[in-house]
């Protein structure tokens, strides 16, 4: 499999120029698997694979610590780092 795993460049790039970059699986389909790459301040951008495998195996490539789901509550954290629902007199969900 990893002869032929094609990482996207988007995640290459990200996993290269950001900061302390660690990587999230999830499952987001029957056969789809969400590979999300975050980086200290919470910037984030994210692949689609058919298998958590595959998610596993780009993360090692990139060289980035992988999570399995999100039992890591500092990943949360830092996922939701710059989510600007969450800041005092940041902007309001309607209801």
């Amino acid at each position: 499999m990893s002869q032929r795993l094609k990482i996207p460049a988007d995640l290459r790039r990200f996993a290269i120029v950001q900061p302390e970059v660690e990587a999230v699986c999830q499952r987001i389909g029957r056969d789809t698997w969400d590979l999300l790459l975050i980086d200290v301040d919470g910037n984030w951008t994210r692949g689609v694979f058919e298998s958590r495998d595959e998610c596993e195996a780009v993360a090692e490539r990139l060289g980035v610590r992988f999570h399995d789901g999100w039992d890591d509550e500092r990943m949360a954290r830092r996922m939701n780092k710059r989510d600007h629902w969450n800041v005092p007199g940041g902007q309001k969900r309607a209801l």
